[in-house]
């Protein structure tokens, strides 16, 4: 198990990731907010988005916090975005966390 008695962080690349539309709601307005304030932390972040994706080729959906930095410290923005949604999510719920590109951030 991994953090908080949660699945270990993975590390994946998806061919293709298809954007639903965004995930709003009163819960996630807490999630954005305690996100926004861990987010400032990281200078290189210019843009975050929570938003319903599908994976191809299972077309799976997932909520994901979608991110386009313009630095390389991945791996401490998603321990930092881990610990705050473990505070406030059941562990058996995740969240993805994506790294764009400017195309995929484009990509209607």
């Amino acid at each position: 198990m991994g953090f908080f008695g949660r699945r270990p962080t993975e590390v994946r690349s998806e061919p293709r990731v298809e954007f639903l539309g965004e995930q709003d709601g009163p819960v996630e307005g807490k999630l954005k907010e305690a996100l926004t304030l861990e987010l400032a932390g990281f200078p290189e972040v210019t843009r975050a988005y929570l938003a319903r994706v599908g994976f191809q080729p299972e077309n799976k959906t997932s909520v994901a916090l979608c991110v386009r930095s313009s630095g390389g410290n991945k791996e401490a923005i998603v321990k930092r975005v881990s610990a705050r949604f473990a505070e406030l999510f059941n562990k058996a719920v995740f969240l993805d966390v994506l790294f764009l590109t400017a195309q995929q951030e484009v990509d209607p």
